[in-house]
C-alpha cells in the first residue's frame, strides 16, 4: 500500500479525447452521403404504351422540348451509324471479291456472310424508318 495520494489527471488528459471525439463527429457528419434529389420525370413517355402518336398524350398537350431534342439526337446517331454500316458492307464485298481472286475462297465466303448480316441490319433499320 502506498501512502501517496492519487495524482489528479491533468486538464489536457481530458481535453485530447474530448477534442478527438468532437472531430470524429464533425468528419462523420460531413462524410454522410446525402440523399439524391428527385429527378423530374419527362412529361411525355418516349417508349411503351404512349410511344405511338395516336395514343400519346402529346397529341393534346404541348410537346416536351427536351424529349424531342433527345429523340432527334438519337435519330441522328442511328442514321450516321447506318451510313457507316453501308460503307462497311460495300467494303466487305470488295474485300471478298479480292480474296476470291487471290485464291482464298474461305475468307471470301466469310466476308460475304458478314456483308449479308450487315445488309440485313441495314434493311431492318430502313424498314423501321419507313414505318415511322
Amino acid at each position: 500500500m502506498s501512502t501517496d495520494p492519487k495524482a489528479r489527471r491533468s486538464l489536457t488528459a481530458w481535453l485530447i479525447p474530448l477534442a478527438t471525439f468532437a472531430a470524429g463527429i464533425a468528419v462523420a457528419m460531413v462524410s454522410i452521403p446525402r440523399p439524391a434529389s428527385e429527378v423530374p420525370a419527362a412529361s411525355e413517355p418516349t417508349f411503351g404504351a404512349y410511344s405511338s402518336p395516336a395514343t400519346s398524350p402529346a397529341a393534346t398537350s404541348p410537346s416536351n422540348s427536351a424529349v424531342d431534342s433527345e429523340l432527334l439526337l438519337q435519330r441522328d446517331i442511328n442514321t450516321r451509324f447506318v451510313e457507316q454500316l453501308r460503307r462497311y458492307e460495300t467494303r466487305l464485298r470488295d474485300i471478298a471479291t479480292a480474296s476470291e481472286e487471290e485464291g482464298a475462297p474461305l475468307a471470301a465466303e466469310a466476308m460475304r456472310d458478314f456483308a449479308l448480316e450487315t445488309e440485313i441490319l441495314i434493311d431492318r433499320y430502313d424498314l423501321i424508318v419507313k414505318n415511322k
